[in-house]
């Protein structure tokens, strides 16, 4: 039997420019905390080895301390761990693995897989590594694997990276994979990077040999199909589906208990951080009051990113209050952020003149009132926050 984790797209350097600076290194550190804890399941599971499917790397501008940091992780794994490039981090002529210290990375516990050749893993084991050397490419990566004078005593595993042939409409140029490439290559298990959800391919018989194990750690909103984070994938349709992780990361562990056997495939989640994205009504100020304590006791806040949509209506003594629900998802989150675009503020007339009394006071109540009318989204929402303010500043004078 073998037994081994199959991760791919871990992105180590991303740049997620919709956050703030302190943020995205918090973002960032979690990539390589993940990596910690596929390790911990590696231990855990007494695998053989570990396969990274490519685009270990956002890109080839990675610094020098981020790749040695990289190295240096994986390189305390418990099994060897197998490495192919991914049109992220293709494998080009001075590119981050013609560097140090992955330019020497053919030995020890970290390898670097540079050749389309096979290469014998343990006794009885053949992974066939189908390396990017480009962005896009027409070629099917697999198209090498031998299918002539084989062991049938061996398994046989195949580790490449691109779009898996099984649906019309996919770009030409995105290294797509035959969706026969198991059978035709006469493959036990292929271990695809590329795409970033989790998606296993069972064949006519209900066996799955194809999988992809989506991101080790996740990179937008889970349930949300707004994945503009400041990323985007070097596709000629980066807005597709595939690319879309569902807020959590993971990866896969595959067992297979002799050639030609069913593989065994099993989901293990690893990721750090979890992004969520919640949407609630508002109508009385109890809502906002149950929604801040609910908020601020989640048991799991420090490992959530979480993009929280308030909308409805509010009365202006609540409105104000919305500050404290944004200050505990600032401080308390991983990161915490406040949509409310869409909530209105409430006052009655009347209520309104009593508090404003006469005055300049009643002007301003007056002119911002006929501002949080306005359907323009970038007038009403600061006169909305002014007249809450306005009107807190008023009924604590009259206390």
């Amino acid at each position: 039997m073998v037994s081994f984790l199959h991760t791919a797209d871990l992105h180590l350097g991303l740049r997620l420019t919709r956050f703030p600076e302190h943020i995205v290194k918090k973002l960032q550190d979690a990539r390589f905390q993940a990596i910690e804890r596929i390790l911990h399941t590696a231990t855990q599971r007494h695998v053989d080895f570990l396969l990274i499917a490519g685009d270990l790397f956002d890109d080839h501008s990675i610094d020098a301390r981020l790749a040695r940091r990289a190295f240096e992780i994986l390189a305390s794994s418990p099994a060897p761990v197998f490495v192919i490039s991914g049109n992220h981090d293709p494998l080009i002529p001075g590119g981050i693995w013609d560097r140090e210290p992955w330019i020497t990375a053919d030995s020890g516990q970290v390898r670097f897989l540079r050749d389309r050749k096979p290469y014998e893993v343990q006794s009885g084991v053949v992974l066939y590594p189908c390396p990017v050397m480009c962005k896009t490419s027409r070629e099917d990566p697999t198209a090498w694997i031998p299918t002539e004078e084989i062991d049938a005593d061996c398994v046989r595993i195949g580790i490449a990276h691109g779009s898996y042939n099984c649906r019309p409409g996919l770009p030409e140029n995105d290294h797509l994979i035959s969706e026969n490439a198991p059978q035709s290559r006469k493959l036990d298990y292929l271990a695809l990077g590329h795409w970033h959800s989790r998606q296993v391919f069972p064949d006519q018989a209900g066996v799955t040999r194809v999988a992809y194990p989506g991101v080790h750690e996740p990179m937008r909103y889970q349930t949300s199909e707004d994945i503009r984070t400041g990323w985007t994938p070097y596709s000629d349709d980066p807005q597709r589906q595939e690319f879309r992780d569902d807020g959590r990361g993971e990866i896969l562990h595959v067992t297979i208990d002799s050639p030609g056997a069913p593989p065994h495939v099993e989901a293990v989640e690893v990721g750090r951080l979890r992004w969520e994205q919640h949407l609630r009504e508002l109508q009385v100020e109890e809502d906002l009051s149950h929604l801040i304590a609910e908020v601020a006791a989640d048991p799991a806040r420090e490992q959530r990113v979480l993009r929280l949509k308030v909308t409805g209506r509010l009365p202006a003594g609540a409105f104000a209050r919305l500050q404290e629900l944004r200050d505990v998802l600032e401080a308390r989150y991983a990161y915490g952020e406040l949509i409310d675009e869409d909530l209105q503020l409430t006052a009655e007339e009347s209520e309104l003149r009593d508090i404003a009394g006469a005055g300049v006071t009643a002007r301003v109540f007056s002119r911002l009132r006929e501002e949080t009318r306005d359907a323009r989204r970038e007038v009403r929402k600061p006169a909305e926050a002014a007249l809450a303010a306005l009107y807190q500043i008023a009924t604590e004078g009259q206390a």
